[in-house]
């Protein structure tokens, strides 16, 4: 451990011991915060996923051919569905806009998949 790093601590400390009423020190302020994801729209997704890995298999998209392609059209669908006042899902019953999170999901992961194979 070298002098500089635990000279930083310490400032670092010091700031979060302001910011904390009971004294606590966590030295999270510049990671990112999961507790902004809106839990009933994750758990809609979550859903769309579980159905999916019923309907197919468990990652079943990695497998398709012109991935980008497909689930960004996918994810078109929904977000015209909605645009025309569809709100849910005919076949699942779920809101149309988890179902173009989830395909918008696939479509970043694919993008880290193929840029870096050890991103996941």
């Amino acid at each position: 451990m070298t002098e500089e790093k635990l000279k930083e601590w310490a400032t670092l400390a010091k700031s979060a011991k302001k910011k904390s009423a009971k004294g606590g020190i966590k030295f999270d302020d510049n990671k990112p915060d999961y507790s902004l994801i809106p839990p009933n729209a994750l758990e809609d997704a979550v859903k769309v996923l579980t159905i999916g890995a019923k309907k197919y298999e468990r990652h079943n998209w990695k497998k398709l051919d012109n991935i980008d392609d497909r689930y960004f059209a996918a994810a078109q669908r929904h977000l015209w569905a909605l645009k025309k006042g569809e709100t849910h899902d005919d076949e699942t019953g779920i809101h149309h806009g988890a179902h173009a999170i989830c395909c918008m999901m696939f479509f970043v992961e694919n993008y880290y998949l193929q840029t870096d194979k050890n991103k996941v």
